[in-house]
């Protein structure tokens, strides 16, 4: 993981995450489809930063907002766009509706979400229906077998 801010020494990280002092809306950094930004900086340049990541290609962005701020975000971008397609990667507000409330579960729900697209799904829809399809296709007795990572 790496974080990339113009204020990256601000806060403390984890061992093990690179940290960027970047600044996506003065400098241009080759983003493709496999990037996932989150913006998290508590509003500050939301919409700028925005903006930058979808005019340089990050393959899907993550905006921490709610509803009614992630509108507001969206009609200051909108005008900015070449093409308004270009919104279908962003995720507003972040995470899948997994029922959250704390600072933790919504990071959970960002990474569920984040790993849900990473294998290329869309819709939260699309989890459940899989989930059935799975449990039709399982072979008799199937279920009374143990997890293969599970230790006796």
């Amino acid at each position: 993981m790496t974080v990339c801010d113009n204020n990256v020494d601000q806060y403390h990280w984890p061992d093990g995450v690179t940290l960027k002092p970047f600044n996506f809306s003065e400098q241009a950094w080759p983003l493709n489809n496999n990037t996932h930004a989150i913006i998290a900086r508590g509003h500050q340049g939301d919409a700028e930063n925005l903006t930058s990541l979808l005019q340089h290609y990050a393959g899907h962005i993550y905006l921490i907002a709610s509803a009614a701020r992630a509108q507001d975000i969206i009609d200051q971008v909108a005008p900015f766009l070449s093409d308004p397609a270009q919104l279908d990667r962003l995720s507003a507000p972040a995470g899948l509706s997994l029922g959250g409330q704390s600072s933790y579960e919504i990071a959970a729900s960002i990474l569920a979400e984040i790993q849900w697209r990473s294998h290329g799904q869309v819709t939260i829809q699309a989890l459940t229906e899989l989930r059935a399809v799975r449990m039709t296709n399982s072979v008799s007795g199937q279920r009374d077998k143990g997890c293969p990572g599970k230790r006796p």
